[in-house]
């Protein structure tokens, strides 16, 4: 009998998941523009004390297409403060049927940091699993507690682009006595169900469609639907902590993280002050220890416990030659301060994508750590991490976005270097020789702002990679051989310098007696972004430029022009387009382009205006004229 009713129970629970993740019972809304459906998303926080946490989630995703594994997310982290309690991930096919049932036990178990680190205590533990066939559900569920309250983990109702949701719950529980503080972005239209208390958050959420990018759109975090949250009073790595301000942050980081770590031997403050002594400029003095600790340290990752957040002694650096970013920025500002001068340990989220920290929300952030340096009518920053970065150079790791700098009164919120378009800069100058059936260029190209940016590793690069960027460059060039090239990286300046020779017999098209030529040959940008007939979103141009160009084309005796360029001159709010060709001499002509792309956000209705300007753009750059035999 007690086998009878097992048996019933367990085919009834059978039936119900065979049902729940069969891929025909997905809504149709949800399909479309997806690689992957979330079939539902749950998670409970429950923090027992300021420094006591317990996380249980239990998340199903279907996976529609190789490109839909990247929102599995079947992992766990743990470490010294945080325990796994529970792990396992049962597999479903496109039926619904169960083929396949993890436990933790045979989840992959690695560092959860990759090269460049010394040594961390962070692990992870991950679904290793490849599919047979695809669609396929993966069903997660893991409880882990941790003692390290300083990081809540935010919610997110859409995992991102081309994923979908059906259902998303997020709890959060709380004792009276633990103050926190949340924050709710971009709910109202997206039909969020809020059921909040006193010391309870409840969200919940479904049937929200997959989300397509589109080109120059804002990041996705900044229009979708989330919830952060983040505790007063909390701990990290066994390090009370309490701050709603960020200043009060800032002063945290100060007193618990940076105060006392920037002492140095006797003899290396010596060695700093004998190593400036005949520089006057202040500024000259920041390049000649920014030199020194570039000369001096290497990269490495040091991640142990507190080893996250909290720098290495400047001492400790000094002696081993190495550090991480929190090392070597402390260590850059423990020996400006040897010789006379202030400088700020800053926290910035650092990556490509220009991410601010949160201005708004006050918490602890960021994933990188740099030096400000205010001099009289100047603010430098120095990339302590790398060793060919210029001193006062910031790339697109970490331009223009607010980050956090640590003074000893607190922290103060400030933004990075925004580069205007004029500062970020290309000049490329040439002479161009045409024949009966080759053309051969001595060309130069000089590189400001982010467009340094993009070249100053070419100076340390191979010859082989040099000629294989070029060739990159120049793909429209067919048979182009690059016959010489130098590359200098002139760190004072901060601007790299280019001179290459080429030539190429596969750039012109003949016909007859004619030749056709396109002049702007060095040059050409012919991007032009996506046709949207619905555009949704905001146009955001992160980051602006300008191209600058001028070419001196000389082409055979036995040849005329015949058929010209007409000059172009477009100005909008986008920027500047501006060409012409101008004839010196019977035999020779001088090309000049000007190209500003200006950084903004733009609504959506200009969008078309856009990429027209664009389409444009790369028409011109690719008109030809028309030279004629005169001898045939």
């Amino acid at each position: 009998m007690r086998f009878t009713l097992f048996l019933m129970f367990w085919l009834s629970v059978s039936q119900a998941n065979s049902q729940t993740y069969k891929i025909s019972k997905i809504q149709p809304t949800l399909l479309k523009n997806a690689d992957a459906i979330v079939r539902f998303d749950k998670m409970k926080i429950l923090v027992k004390a300021y420094d006591a946490m317990e996380v249980t989630s239990e998340r199903a995703v279907t996976v529609l297409n190789d490109k839909g594994q990247t929102h599995l997310n079947s992992f766990a982290f743990y470490d010294n403060n945080s325990k796994i309690k529970n792990l396992n991930a049962l597999i479903y096919d496109f039926n619904g049927k169960e083929v396949e049932e993890f436990k933790e036990r045979d989840f992959s178990d690695q560092s959860a940091t990759g090269q460049g680190t010394l040594y961390s205590d962070s692990r992870i533990k991950f679904l290793n699993y490849t599919p047979i066939r695809y669609p396929y559900t993966v069903v997660l569920k893991k409880t882990y507690t941790t003692s390290d309250t300083a990081f809540m983990p935010n919610w997110y109702f859409l995992d991102g682009y081309r994923v979908s949701t059906e259902t998303s719950e997020f709890i959060v529980e709380l004792p009276k006595d633990v103050p926190f503080r949340f924050e709710e972005n971009n709910l109202e239209n997206f039909g969020i169900l809020i059921q909040n208390s006193d010391n309870k958050l409840h969200y919940s959420a479904s049937n929200l469609e997959a989300i397509e990018s589109e080109d120059f759109d804002p990041e996705l975090r900044e229009y979708a639907p989330n919830v952060k949250v983040t505790l007063e009073k909390f701990q990290l790595k066994g390090v009370d902590g309490q701050a709603k301000t960020w200043k009060e942050f800032g002063k945290w980081i100060y007193q618990s993280l940076l105060e006392g770590k920037n002492e140095l031997d006797p003899s290396t403050i010596q060695k700093m002050k004998s190593l400036v002594q005949n520089i006057d400029d202040p500024k000259q003095k920041v390049r000649a220890i920014y030199k020194y600790v570039q000369d001096n340290t290497r990269y490495i990752s040091v991640q142990m416990g507190i080893g996250g957040w909290m720098p290495i002694s400047a001492k400790e650096v000094d002696r081993v030659k190495y550090g991480d970013c929190k090392g070597l920025t402390n260590y850059t500002m423990a020996l400006l301060k040897a010789v006379g001068i202030d400088s700020y340990y800053t926290v910035v989220n650092a990556d490509e994508r220009m991410r601010s920290l949160d201005i708004d929300f006050p918490s602890l952030q960021g994933n990188h750590a740099f030096l400000n340096v205010p001099l009289k009518g100047k603010e430098l920053w120095l990339e302590c991490t790398s060793q060919v970065v210029p001193a006062d150079f910031l790339g697109t790791f970490t331009d223009n976005r607010y980050v956090l700098k640590i003074t000893p009164d607190g922290g103060e919120m400030v933004r990075s270097r925004r580069y205007e378009p004029e500062q970020s800069k290309q000049r490329t100058s040439a002479e161009i020789m045409i024949k009966e059936n080759s053309i051969s260029a001595e060309v130069e190209i000089s590189s400001t702002g982010i467009q340094y940016n993009q070249k100053y590793n070419l100076s340390n690069d191979s010859a082989e990679d040099i000629e294989k960027h070029y060739k990159n460059y120049w793909d429209y060039i067919n048979g182009l051989n690059i016959t010489s090239n130098t590359v200098l990286n002139d760190k004072d300046q901060i601007v790299v310098q280019e001179n290459i020779s080429i030539n190429t017999s596969g750039y012109l098209s003949l016909a007859g007696e004619r030749m056709l030529f396109a002049p702007n040959m060095l040059n050409r940008n012919l991007f032009v972004p996506k046709k949207n007939t619905n555009r949704k979103r905001e146009v955001v141009i992160k980051r602006g430029y300008l191209d600058e160009d001028e070419y001196i084309i000389e082409f055979p005796e036995n040849y005329l022009l015949e058929s010209t360029l007409d000059p172009m001159e477009i100005i909008n709010e986008f920027g500047e387009y501006i060409v012409s060709l101008e004839k010196i001499s019977e035999h020779k002509l001088r090309y000049k382009r000007r190209l500003l792309i200006k950084a903004g956000i733009f609504p959506n209705a200009v969008y078309n205006d856009y990429r027209d300007f664009r389409k444009t753009i790369a028409k011109a750059d690719g008109s030809k004229i028309v030279l004629i035999n005169t001898t045939k």
